[in-house]
């Protein structure tokens, strides 16, 4: 049953890029943003690729900003 004090969250596509998807990550924790990183690594190469597309999910309140950052990068 959803709760009216839980935040929404988001699911912003990121593409195959582990690494460019980490700093992602990094920059949008230092700038206060709550983040996660999913992600699909191959499971002989571990975290060095991903199998299918990276994704962030980020609370509702942080969309706009997280966007913004992503905008930095090309997405």
């Amino acid at each position: 049953m959803y709760s009216p004090s839980m935040t929404e969250i988001v699911r912003i596509e990121l593409g195959a890029s582990i690494f460019e998807a980490e700093r992602i990550v990094q920059e949008a924790v230092t700038a206060g943003l709550t983040v996660e990183l999913l992600r699909n690594e191959h499971p002989e190469t571990g975290g060095a690729f991903a199998l299918g597309s990276c994704a962030l999910l980020v609370a509702g309140t942080d969309e706009a900003d997280l966007r913004q950052l992503l905008a930095e990068y090309g997405y």
